[in-house]
C-alpha cells in the first residue's frame, strides 16, 4: 500500500513541477492564479488536472479549444512518480529517500524548464 501512496504522491508533485516548469521562466506565481490552457487561457477544472489520466482521457488536447497539450506534462508526472517509487523501494522512508525525492524533483524542473 505504501508503494501506491508514494507513487501517487510522486505523480501529484510532478503535476506541481509542471506548474513550476511553465511559470517560473515567465515570472508568474507558482502559488496564485488558477491553472489554465496556455492556448485559450480557459481555467482548467480539477478533473482536467489529474496526473497522467487527464492527458489520456483528453487525448492530449485541451477540453475547451482542442489545442495540443505537450507530452512533456504526463512525462514529467510519470518520471517523478516512478523515480519516487524506485527511491522508496531502495531506501524506504528515510532521510535518503526524502533527499533523493527533493533532489530529483528539482533536477527535473531544471531539465525541462524553458526560456520565457
Amino acid at each position: 500500500m505504501a508503494y501506491i501512496i508514494v507513487f501517487l504522491l510522486g505523480l501529484a508533485v510532478g503535476s506541481f513541477l509542471n506548474v513550476c516548469i511553465y511559470r517560473i521562466p515567465r515570472h508568474e506565481s507558482i502559488v496564485f492564479g488558477p491553472s489554465h490552457c496556455p492556448s485559450c487561457g480557459k481555467k482548467l477544472n480539477w478533473y482536467d488536472m489529474v496526473p497522467v489520466l487527464s492527458y489520456m482521457f483528453l487525448r492530449g488536447r485541451c477540453r475547451f479549444c482542442s489545442s495540443r497539450i505537450s507530452f512533456r506534462y504526463p512525462a514529467v508526472e510519470f518520471l517523478n512518480g516512478i523515480t519516487w517509487l524506485i527511491l522508496y523501494a531502495i531506501f524506504g522512508f528515510s532521510l535518503y529517500f526524502f533527499a533523493g525525492c527533493i533532489a530529483f524533483s528539482v533536477a527535473l524542473v531544471l531539465l525541462f524548464k524553458k526560456k520565457g
